[in-house]
């Protein structure tokens, strides 16, 4: 480890000094394209506006020239003028339909970007995140992400996080309660975020389309019971003549009516319909119940494939191998989406009367959903993963992209290795961050690390658990380097007792301890974090106990990193010589002022505050 002894510390706050203006001056890269965003889509939206106010008005006229033309029809006999401009005003009203339904979809694209970029600018300015912090996801009981400030407000989550669909965050959380163990994948995941990161409109593109998607909580699970239903329709031979000689016995009954006047023949063909349909009409709504108003998901998500699909994705093996399964789904889930939305007119009165009086229109729509299902069935959960997957990676790829100076670490599948030059925590501001040297596994299993109070011992203690579990996440680390082999973290610093489990202070220490001798117990290779154990208890049996645990560490496969205020600990390093290292952070009074450094060093702390802040703060 660099204790930065042999450089007086004005050289080194000078040094640090450019250093935080080179990398500020990065940041405001990022910043002025998100800037130029912002003004870009601005003034996108202003046209766009203007263009669905004209398109508007356009069918205000086209619907006055059909009343026009319908009112001079009834009153002039039918014209062939008059029907001809009723025909033309029919088709200009459905044509500037479709136009505003356009243009409103790209203003709503246009405002979701803005924001997104308004959102970016905020956080690469001010490091204030304002997307979703995943609070929902916080675990007191999970091993790591409590402690480490991995959910919640101001977390690693809140910072990363650009998925849209609940499906994609739910997936970025996964990815990081369970970060990758494999050196090999995780250099695989370098490489995608690495060939996604300068992919900007790409990247902003999928979250927009992802948030305009709107998935609620029983989208999926609704699509894949409709997925696991038995086909009832598609192998009936009853239905599959039916939905053809129903709509020709029908117009030979009309133009019977016509010929004869008889309107009999037409009474009964109806009556039959609706026989056919009532007998299977709860088959039908089984079906459509779970897949009504899915369209609005599924053609987002075919958005989404097809945007994957052109993606620009060079020889990432991850990517390409997602965009090969995205190519043969963006056209089918299309489809998917058309079909259902035709299956959800059956609420308009017009067709759910009309068409299925003259030609079961349930029955086509539930064919033609049997028959997308029979064909595309095994692949459609595969479909929607590959939205979640590239979610996951383009959150971290923009995080990338957020952190220009950032370092992409060396994963070693051998041995246990935690080697780091200049590591900060990386949700601490660029110019606020001090950063540090650290080394465990090299030459020494754990380090005890003394302090005084606020001098740095626990942000030290979270720099380097986060920092690690982005590095297992395939994403760069705030330090100048790190070499690292993937293990399973484990810590203890933030105990909670319990009244309703009826669970004390030091209950609960001794629970979260067992909890990671049984891991280790596995032999799995584990990295330990533990901020000030033992605190429920008296300082004889405090000191005891930690020495105790210590000792017990250092028979498994693991490395770790212990902050305390008991200096006696630092004994240990005698007794274990290449086993443990002690290190510590200093503070020092001067002119009855506290000064902290927050760097760390090689031995046992000497210097105590406790008293003088108290005497500061007059509590005593």
């Amino acid at each position: 480890m660099n204790t930065n002894h042999e450089i007086p510390d004005f050289l080194l706050e000078k040094r640090a000094g450019i250093f935080k203006t080179k990398n500020l001056k990065i940041l405001m890269v990022a910043a002025n394209i998100y800037q130029q965003k912002i003004d870009q889509f601005q003034e996108a939206m202003k046209k766009e506006k203007r263009l669905t106010a004209t398109l508007s008005w356009a069918r205000l006229i086209s619907f006055l020239l059909i009343a026009t033309s319908v009112v001079q029809l009834f009153r002039n006999g039918w014209m062939v003028a008059w029907l001809l401009l009723a025909i033309a005003g029919i088709v200009a009203f459905v044509v500037l339909l479709v136009l505003y339904s356009k243009a409103m979809q790209k203003l709503q694209l246009f405002e979701t970007l803005l924001e997104l970029n308004k959102k970016e600018l905020q956080l690469v300015t001010t490091w204030q995140s304002s997307f979703e912090d995943g609070s929902e996801f916080v675990d007191d009981k999970h091993d790591f992400t409590s402690d480490l400030d991995v959910f919640g407000p101001s977390s690693i989550f809140q910072h990363t996080n650009r998925t849209g669909t609940l499906s994609g965050k739910r997936k970025l959380a996964e990815a990081l309660r369970s970060p990758l163990k494999e050196a090999a994948t995780i250099r695989d995941t370098q490489e995608a975020l690495q060939v996604l990161t300068p992919e900007l409109e790409f990247r902003q593109l999928l979250t927009a389309n992802a948030l305009l998607a709107k998935e609620e909580e029983g989208d999926r699970r609704e699509i894949s019971a409709w997925l696991e239903m038995p086909f009832h329709f598609i192998n009936s031979k009853l239905i599959n003549i039916a939905i053809w000689a129903s709509p020709a016995l029908v117009v030979a009954a009309i133009a019977y009516g016509i010929s004869s006047g008889h309107w009999y023949l037409l009474t009964i063909m109806i009556v039959v319909n609706w026989v056919l349909l009532g007998v299977n009409q709860k088959e039908i709504m089984s079906q459509y119940i779970l897949i009504s108003h899915k369209e609005r998901i599924l053609d987002k998500f075919s958005i989404l494939l097809h945007l994957i699909k052109g993606g620009s994705f060079k020889q990432s093996k991850l990517l390409l191998e997602q965009q090969d399964i995205a190519k043969e789904a963006d056209v089918a889930l299309h489809g998917l989406a058309k079909v259902s939305g035709a299956f959800d007119q059956r609420l308009n009165l017009l067709v759910g009367l009309v068409l299925n009086s003259l030609m079961v229109y349930d029955f086509h729509c539930i064919l033609r959903l049997e028959r997308w299902k029979l064909q595309h069935k095994t692949h459609i959960n595969k479909w929607f993963d590959v939205i979640t997957q590239l979610e996951v990676w383009n959150s971290l790829a923009t995080y990338v992209y957020n952190h220009p100076t950032f370092t992409w670490p060396e994963p070693q599948q051998e041995g246990r290795i935690l080697e780091a030059a200049a590591l900060g925590h990386p949700l601490i501001p660029e110019h606020e961050c001090v950063k540090n040297d650290g080394t465990a596994g090299q030459k020494d299993s754990f380090l005890i690390i003394t302090g005084s109070n606020m001098s740095g011992k626990s942000t030290f203690l979270r720099s380097v658990g986060a920092n690690l579990l982005l590095a297992m996440c395939g994403a760069p680390v705030c330090a100048d380097r790190l070499l690292f082999s993937p293990m399973h973290i484990m810590t203890s610093m933030r105990i909670k007792d319990s009244i309703a489990s009826h669970t004390s202070y030091f209950q609960a220490e001794l629970l979260r301890l067992q909890h990671i001798i049984r891991q280790l117990k596995t032999g799995e290779r584990v990295f330990i974090l533990l901020d000030e154990i033992l605190k429920g208890t008296n300082s004889e049996d405090k000191l005891s106990g930690s020495r105790s645990l210590i000792e017990h560490f250092l028979q498994y496969n693991c490395l770790g990193m212990i902050a305390t205020h008991d200096l006696e600990l630092g004994q240990l390093e005698q007794a274990y010589p290449g086993q443990i290292r002690n290190y510590c952070f200093e503070s020092t009074i001067q002119d009855n002022h506290l000064y902290f450094d927050y760097r760390i060093r090689e031995g046992v702390a000497r210097n105590k505050n406790a008293t003088f802040l108290m005497k500061q703060m007059e509590i005593i």
